[in-house]
């Protein structure tokens, strides 16, 4: 062998076998590594589903402490109001019971269970344990008497000014929770189940295993669980299951005692971790290099035993063009890889959205995802090929042509400008449904595409409509007073008209003249009584659909409404209207915009009727309504000199629920409808300030197009 041959062969093969000792450490640390990879991405779905579960059970909290909230300005008892209030309660958090248990030994079922005549709430475990923690939380799974399955109750002490009342409680079906966690998906064959800190299986995809099984009973490598509980709120355990390895992720849920956990096997969850992390590339890439190493070693040693049986030096130019080419497949077979798996990962996205999605082109849908057809009622070839006029009534609410606007909405987003909107949509049934939708262009592959985000609304409109209704039937009342005091003098005339006919009789005065000033007189009497009869029973009939109407009208129903109680509280009101800026002509909801005036109107009244009372030599109740228009918009002041708002309440008073008036007469709810109505439904602003002497409210509202 040539001296010159010899050394490059030499060094080549020490470089080789240096190779493959460096392979194998890095091989070690990477497979350690992945096994630390695979562990995180198992404790990531785990904290992901802990999560969700802490948001629903997050939800249902707010729920029924909104509602504990309520019970405050009612009695206690099966009365219409709190019955009413308990069912409201059942239907928001999709409650299989909501009720009450008072001191008294007394149960208020919201849906309307009969208890036995020896059951006293005061024993059951759900009341002791609202007693004993004195705040909101949930018990542990029980047979329920009414529905007679396995439920968990969220119960809450009812406390007003300091004194405990009752107990309110919701059950909650444990299925509920068990379709929650099946959405969770760990894989193919995994799944997520809950357990409390003693290891008692409390929600699992097997109902044998529910409250029956504990976990550390389960499996021997899962026998120290709880000492695992002990020491963190989260972690990750591998251990055998039938002669396969296991993985089992928790995480402790916030605000209780229950543990949340995965489990999936170890070669599936290799498998998954193989499709998202880049490590296990780096594994494949490390065993080839060991190939390659050990190929360029038995290379080495070949040649040399060639050289040294024939002495000759050769050198292959195939060879290297076969060492060029594979690597030029390894680098093609990578990026494929991992645009397959990129390509899944966005499809998943895609799909476990909570939200609608579509994709359209031209308005014309290319694509969409699992929840838009859940949302639409449609399979998804009835969505895919179908604009978004097609899949929306051919009317707005606002009376608005649905493809005209449409297509204004569409060149917005083409100018760059991303779209928030609400919408009416037409599902498969016929029946509409209001959306929140979120629209944005992009563009992908020389096309402009545009991605839609469609959430459904329509328990949160069909709640605010449901609330704003009740908001007026509580002024129903103080009306009902309005109208018998609007009546008392037509009533005096008539009286008056019937108790002179027998004067007149007796008088020889009845003639042709005198019975038709009689029947003039009364008719116009009647007409008056009618006339109010007719604005009282427009002010409580809600109004559908958007339309455009004359807000100086609207605000004089609003004052013919309130004048006689104006009247009987010596308050004197002054409308004041801008005759140069008329008309007065926004877009809205009339009826509902009477009741924002007549809430404000009211509350001005009260607040003078609270100054007189602390202040005996106060000046006469005056209320100022002014109505201008300001450029492209329509200014409606409300100002009085009554007793003002206290500096610090200011930026409460339209919060719901918060009232100045106290329980007695005020719910809290009035300016806070007020709000919704002007700013949410009419595109407007409603602001409060004080003035120098008494308060100031402000309605701004946008000017209808011609």
């Amino acid at each position: 062998m040539h001296q010159k041959t010899k050394k490059p062969l030499i060094i080549l093969a020490l470089l080789s076998v240096l190779i493959l000792i460096v392979v194998g450490v890095t091989y070690r640390s990477t497979t350690v590594l992945v096994d630390q990879t695979i562990a995180d991405h198992q404790q990531a779905i785990a904290d992901e589903a802990t999560e969700m579960t802490e948001i629903w059970l997050s939800q249902q909290t707010r729920i029924l402490s909104a509602t504990v909230a309520s019970t405050s300005l009612l009695p206690l008892t099966g009365n219409a109001s709190t019955m009413r209030l308990l069912k409201m309660a059942m239907q928001a958090g999709h409650f299989s019971d909501v009720y009450i248990g008072t001191t008294a030994g007394e149960l208020i079922d919201g849906a309307d269970w009969l208890p036995p005549a020896d059951y006293d709430p005061r024993q059951r475990p759900w009341y002791r344990r609202a007693v004993e923690t004195g705040e909101t939380s949930f018990t542990t799974p029980y047979i329920d008497l009414v529905t007679n399955e396995l439920v968990i109750a969220m119960v809450s002490p009812i406390m007003v000014d300091g004194t405990f009342r009752g107990v309110m409680g919701a059950d909650t079906v444990l299925d509920t929770l068990v379709t929650n966690l099946s959405t969770v998906k760990v894989g193919e064959t995994g799944y997520a189940f809950i357990v409390n800190d003693k290891g008692t299986i409390l929600v699992h995809p097997n109902e044998d295993y529910v409250l029956k099984v504990r976990i550390q009973d389960t499996e021997p490598g899962l026998a120290d669980i709880l000492e695992s509980f002990g020491r963190s709120p989260a972690g990750t355990i591998f251990y055998r299951h039938a002669d396969a390895g296991q993985i089992l992720s928790y995480r402790k849920i916030s605000g209780s005692s229950w543990f949340l956990c995965t489990t999936i096997p170890t070669a599936e969850a290799y498998t998954l971790s193989r499709k998202t992390t880049m490590l296990f590339v780096a594994e494949m890439v490390l065993k080839v290099l060991a190939v390659l190493a050990m190929a360029t070693l038995l290379l080495v040693v070949g040649s040399v035993l060639i050289l040294f049986v024939f002495r000759r030096e050769y050198s292959t130019t195939l060879q290297k063009q076969r060492e060029e080419i594979t690597g030029i497949n390894l680098d093609l077979a990578w990026n494929i890889n991992k645009r397959k798996e990129l390509e899944k990962h966005y499809q998943t996205l895609f799909n476990v959205a909570n939200d609608g999605i579509l994709v359209s082109k031209e308005l014309i849908c290319i694509e969409c995802n699992e929840k838009a057809t859940e949302v639409f009622g449609h399979q998804r070839h009835g969505i895919i090929g179908r604009s978004l006029v097609d899949l929306s009534p051919t009317d707005q609410p606002d009376g608005k042509e649905s493809a005209a606007r449409l297509h204004q909405i569409l060149a917005a987003a083409n100018a760059g400008k991303h779209q928030v909107f609400e919408w009416t949509f037409r599902r498969a049934d016929g029946s509409e449904f209001p959306a929140e939708v979120s629209l944005k262009t992009l563009q992908l592959d020389q096309e402009r595409l545009c991605l839609s985000s469609i959430r459904d609304i329509s328990k949160r409109v069909n709640a605010e409509q449901q609330l704003r209704q009740a908001q007026k039937m509580a002024a129903m009342g103080e009306m009902l007073g309005a109208i018998a005091h609007q009546w008392r003098q037509p009533l005096n005339t008539l009286s008056t008209y019937i108790a002179s006919l027998p004067s007149a009789h007796f008088n020889n005065l009845i003639s042709k003249n005198f019975i038709d000033t009689l029947v003039a007189g009364a008719d116009a009497q009647i007409q008056f009584m009618s006339k109010t009869i007719d604005d009282f029973r427009h002010y409580f009939r809600p109004t559908k659909n958007k339309e455009a109407f004359d807000v100086a009208r609207a605000v004089d129903n609003a004052i013919k409404l309130l004048e006689p109680t104006l009247k009987q509280n010596k308050v004197n009101l002054q409308l004041q209207v801008d005759e140069e800026g008329r008309p007065f002509v926004v877009q809205g909801f009339p009826s509902e915009f009477v009741h924002v005036v007549v809430n404000i109107i009211a509350n001005a009244r009260d607040a003078i009727i609270e100054r007189r009372m602390s202040d005996a030599e106060a000046e006469p109740g005056l209320i100022q309504v002014d109505i201008r228009a300001v450029s492209e918009a329509v200014l409606v002041q409300v100002r009085d000199n009554g007793a003002g708002i206290p500096r610090h309440l200011i930026s409460k008073i339209f919060t719901p629920y918060f009232t100045t008036k106290g329980t007695t007469t005020g719910t809290g709810i009035g300016l806070y409808m007020a709000k919704m109505i002007v700013e949410k439904e009419m595109n407007g602003a409603l602001l409060a300030d004080n003035m120098e002497a008494g308060a100031q409210m402000t309605i701004r509202l946008p000017k209808a197009a011609a």
